[in-house]
C-alpha cells in the first residue's frame, strides 16, 4: 500500500496510484460523484481502526502539504512577501533556488517572444517583450491581498489532495478482490487571479498562455518527427441538477506550447446544445481537435460551460467557467484521471501525454441506404487495455448518401492505429500503420450488408518546423 505521504506527492501531480490489480478507474466512468460519496461506499467495509502509520519523522502532514505546495505553486523569488517557496513561508527562511518557472516547463523564459503580437520596451538597453493585450484581472486586486488570496488558494487545494488519498488510501486498504474504482485526482485550477497575476508577472498563467486571444489555433500547426502529444478520452460532467436530462453548451479547450490560442474539443453554441442523460453516466461527446495538442509538461485547459433553460439565454445556468493547468512534467505515457471541482457539478477528464507520437488523421465516408446507429472507435498503443475504450470519433444515428467526417487523434510513432465501426452488434476493424499505403487490414464482405464504408488514416501530415 502507498503511504499517506506518496499518496499526497501523487496526488499533488495528478498521478494515479499504484494499484495494478484495481480497476480501470474510468472504464465505466463509475465514480462517485464526489470524494463523500465514495467514503460512503467504503465505510460498510472493515478498515483499520489507526490512521496511516507514517514512515519518517518528516513525514508530518503539514510538511507534505508543504512541499505539494512547492511543486504546485511556485512563488517568485522577487515577490512581495520576500519568500520564493510555501516550504520558506512557512519557516521563516528564504529559498536559494533563484530560478523563475515560465509555465511551461523552462525556466527564465519570456513565454511571449515567440509569439506575434508582443510589444517590444527597452529597459536600461535590455529588451523585454510585454503582451500587447492581456485580460487578466490582477490590477483589480490590491498588492495586499497577494498572500491572503495564495493561502486561500493553496489550502483549498491541499485540502483535495489530502481528502483523495485518505479515499484511496481506504479504497487500497480494501484488499486487491475488492473492484472500488479509484476516485479523479484534482486538478490545479487556478483562481480569477493568483498572487503573479496580481504582482503583475510575465509568469501569471494570463499571460503565459495569452488567454485574451480567443480565436482559433490554425489546423495548419503540427509536427513530422515525434513529439509529446496529450490525447484526451472522456470527459464527464456530473452535474448536481435535480432534473434529467439537461442540455449543455460551452467550450473546452487546450492552449499547449506549440500555439496559445484555443484548440477545441468541446465546441457548443446554445442552439446546438448537447442533451445528456443520466443513464449515458454524463458523458459528454467530444469533437475532434483542430491539431494535435503538443505537450512537452504543460497546457492550460479554459472551460466555459452553461445549462440551456427553457426561455432566453438569459435564464441559463452557468456549470464552469474556469482556467486549470495540465501539469505532468516528465510523466508520460500515464493514464490521467482528473477532476475540476465546482460549485454546481463535476468535470472528470480521461487523458494521457504520449511520448514520441505523431498526428493521426482519420477521414471516414459512408454511404448508408437504412438508418443504423453507428459507433466508430479509435485504438493503439498505449491508450488502454481494451479496444473499445479507446478515443470514440462518432456515435450517432447514420443515413444517406454520404457522411463524412475526420478527427485527429494523437498515435506512438510507428505504432498500429485500429479503426473499429460497431454496428447492431457487429464489429469490423481497419489498421493502419505509418509508411503503409492504405489499410493494413480491413473488413470482409459482411460489412455490405450495413453500408459501403471508406476509411483512410494520414500520418504527421503537417510539419511547421
Amino acid at each position: 500500500m502507498a503511504s499517506t505521504e506518496e499518496q499526497v506527492f501523487l496526488g499533488s501531480r495528478n498521478l494515479p496510484y499504484p494499484g495494478a490489480n484495481h480497476p480501470d478507474a474510468c472504464a465505466d466512468w463509475d465514480y462517485p460523484e464526489d470524494p463523500g460519496d465514495g467514503r460512503k461506499a467504503v465505510e460498510a467495509a472493515e478498515l483499520h481502526d489507526q490512521p496511516a502509520r507514517m514512515s519518517t519523522s518528516d513525514s508530518d502532514p503539514c510538511e507534505i502539504a508543504r512541499r505539494a505546495l512547492d511543486l504546485m505553486f511556485p512563488r517568485e523569488e522577487d515577490s512581495d512577501d520576500g519568500w520564493s517557496t510555501w516550504s520558506a513561508r512557512e519557516e521563516g527562511s528564504d529559498d536559494d533556488d533563484d530560478e523563475v518557472d515560465d509555465g511551461q516547463g523552462g525556466k527564465g523564459v519570456d513565454d511571449c517572444s515567440a509569439h506575434e503580437g508582443g510589444d517590444y520596451e527597452e529597459y536600461d538597453g535590455n529588451i523585454q517583450v510585454v503582451p500587447a493585450k492581456t485580460n487578466c484581472p490582477g490590477e483589480l486586486y490590491p498588492k495586499s491581498e497577494v498572500e491572503a488570496i495564495d493561502r486561500k488558494w493553496a489550502d483549498r487545494f491541499f485540502k483535495q489532495i489530502v481528502e483523495h488519498a485518505k479515499l484511496c488510501d481506504e479504497i487500497m486498504a480494501l484488499g486487491d478482490d475488492d473492484d472500488t474504482p479509484f476516485p479523479p485526482s484534482p486538478m490545479k485550477v487556478f483562481p480569477e487571479a493568483t498572487g503573479l497575476c496580481i504582482l503583475g508577472l510575465r509568469t501569471c498563467h494570463h499571460r503565459v498562455y495569452r488567454t485574451h486571444d480567443t480565436s482559433t489555433t490554425p489546423s495548419t500547426l503540427g509536427y513530422r518527427e515525434p513529439s509529446h502529444m496529450l490525447q484526451i478520452f472522456s470527459m464527464r460532467l456530473s452535474s448536481f441538477e435535480p432534473t434529467y436530462p439537461i442540455s449543455v453548451y460551452g467550450i473546452f479547450a487546450i492552449r499547449d506550447y506549440l500555439d496559445r490560442r484555443r484548440n477545441y474539443v468541446f465546441n457548443r453554441p446554445r442552439d446546438d446544445a448537447v442533451t445528456i442523460e443520466k443513464q449515458d453516466s454524463f458523458v459528454v461527446p467530444l469533437c475532434s481537435p483542430c491539431r494535435g495538442m503538443y505537450v512537452s509538461d504543460k497546457a492550460l485547459v479554459e472551460v466555459d460551460l452553461w445549462v440551456k433553460k427553457e426561455g432566453d439565454e438569459s435564464d441559463d445556468k452557468q456549470l464552469f467557467s474556469a482556467y486549470a493547468e495540465i501539469d505532468v512534467r516528465a510523466e508520460a505515457n500515464v493514464m490521467f484521471y482528473t477532476r475540476i471541482s465546482g460549485d454546481n457539478c463535476n468535470l472528470d477528464l480521461k487523458f494521457k501525454v504520449l511520448s514520441e507520437s505523431v498526428e493521426a488523421v482519420i477521414q471516414v465516408y459512408a454511404k448508408v441506404d437504412h438508418p443504423h446507429h453507428v459507433r466508430f472507435t479509435a485504438f493503439s498503443t498505449g491508450y488502454d487495455d481494451y479496444p473499445h475504450r479507446g478515443v470514440v470519433l462518432f456515435d450517432d444515428k447514420l443515413f444517406g448518401d454520404k457522411k463524412m467526417f475526420q478527427h485527429i487523434v494523437a498515435v506512438k510513432a510507428n505504432e498500429e492505429l485500429h479503426v473499429y465501426l460497431e454496428v447492431n452488434g457487429s464489429v469490423f476493424q481497419w489498421t493502419f500503420q505509418d509508411e503503409h499505403v492504405g489499410a493494413v487490414t480491413s473488413p470482409d464482405d459482411s460489412i455490405f450488408e450495413y453500408g459501403q464504408f471508406f476509411v483512410r488514416v494520414i500520418f504527421a501530415p503537417k510539419d511547421c518546423q
